[in-house]
Order: structure tokens, then sequence, then C-alpha cells
């Protein structure tokens, strides 16, 4: 685990837009890159993360995210305040899909070839290396009865609560998460959730020892009556190179 100033998601978002934008301009719609998608993305559950990040416990207010579960093996993510974005972790064909709606464009980059360009500038833990601990507390967070979680690295600690009221998902918004922080303009790792994927992460409080930098992940909204994302009249393509 390595806690540092989280990247801002939204200027990520428009990276990714701006790319797009050129890669479509340049190569049209008959390009060798295009893609498919599935006819939906749908998800049962979203909650609503407000990201603060600072030092030796002043935390500032950063970004809100949106993370949206399913039962199948993907991930949404969306920015509320960045309008015209939706983005899909797919964990099981290791892509990570950015839907612009406005334009009815779809990129697709291999989060795979994205990890191996990353590899090196985040510090990745050996599982013998990493301690979870239930520490027998709980807490109730926007209603949900939450356990409280100790997790310790070499490099620091982090506290994390998750509710198993509202089903699962853990894994693999964790996985989700890492694969975005560590893939965007300022790699961010964030602290192995192994052990306790079954439930959903209300809180994350994590802190650096050496630089005393911390991050703070807290939900501040549920949305229980799911989405439906249809992807039909997309042009999609695959980022060259990715």
């Amino acid at each position: 685990m390595h806690s540092v100033q989280l990247p801002s998601v939204s200027n990520f978002y428009r990276s990714v837009l701006y790319i797009g934008t050129v890669l479509f301009g340049l190569l049209g719609m008959n390009s060798a890159f295009a893609q498919s998608l599935p006819e939906n993305y749908e998800f049962a559950l979203g909650v609503t993360y407000e990201m603060s990040s600072g030092k030796n416990g002043n935390l500032k207010k950063g970004e809100q995210m949106g993370m949206w579960f399913s039962n199948q093996p993907y991930t949404g993510m969306e920015v509320p305040k960045q309008k015209g974005f939706f983005m899909v972790m797919d964990l099981k064909d290791q892509k990570m899909v950015t839907l612009m709606t406005d334009q009815k464009m779809a990129m697709v980059m291999d989060l795979k070839k994205m990890q191996e360009k990353m590899k090196g500038q985040v510090k990745e833990e050996n599982p013998s290396d990493v301690k979870i601990t239930k520490t027998g507390k709980s807490e109730t967070i926007l209603g949900y009865k939450c356990d409280q979680y100790l997790i310790e690295t070499s490099d620091g600690q982090s506290l994390v609560w998750i509710t198993t009221e509202l089903g699962s998902g853990m894994g693999n918004l964790a996985k989700s998460l890492s694969s975005i922080l560590s893939s965007g303009p300022k790699p961010v790792g964030l602290p192995s959730m192994k052990g306790i994927e079954n439930g959903v992460l209300m809180r994350l409080e994590s802190t650096d020892k050496k630089s005393g930098n911390s991050t703070r992940i807290e939900a501040v909204n549920v949305n229980k009556d799911g989405k439906k994302f249809p992807t039909a009249g997309y042009n999609v393509m695959a980022m060259p190179g990715m």
C-alpha cells in the first residue's frame, strides 16, 4: 500500500475523451480497432463515495465518485459532476470501457496492457505482508450496520467499514478502484482487500507511515433502484497500444 494524494478522476475522464475524439477523427468509423459491447450493462446497486485526502490528519474533500455493482463480473463508475461519462471495469475480459454518452462513443482499454505500462510505479504488497483483522467494532453508516477491519502493511495501515446488508461487491470494487487509480496520471495503490471481499465498502481510512499522507473514502448515498445502461448505437473502438 502506498497512500498519496488522490488524482482527479474527472481530469482522467477528460483525458480519455480528448484521446477518443482525436482517434475517431483520424481513424473514422472503419477503424481496424473497432470492437463490440454487450447489449446492456446492468447494475443492481449504486453507492456514491466522497473522496478526501491530505496529510497528518488534515483532509480536504475532493471528487465524489459513483460506483455501480452488478451480478456480472463488471463494475460501473461515474463522477456525478462530470456529465456524459460512464466507465465500466470488465474484470472478466480485463477491459476498461469508457462510454461518452453525448457523443455515442466508447473507448476500450486493455487493463493488462495498462498495468504492464504502469508496472513499477505502484508498489505491490506481497499477500503474506498484508494482515487483516476484524476489530470487533461496528458502526451504522447511512442506516447500514458495518463491521470494522484493520488492514496492516509494511507501509501503513487502513481501517475499512464493510456492510453485508447491501449484498456483495467488495471484491469487484477493490479490483476496479485499484485498476482505475493505478492507471491514472498519478498512480495510487490501495490496500489489499483479500479476505473481506464479501459485503460492500462504506468507509475507508488509510494512512502512510512515512509520509503521513491520508486517504478517506466514505459512502454518502446508496441507490438500490439499480441501473440499466444500453449500448445500442455506440461507435466502439480500442485505443491503439492499449
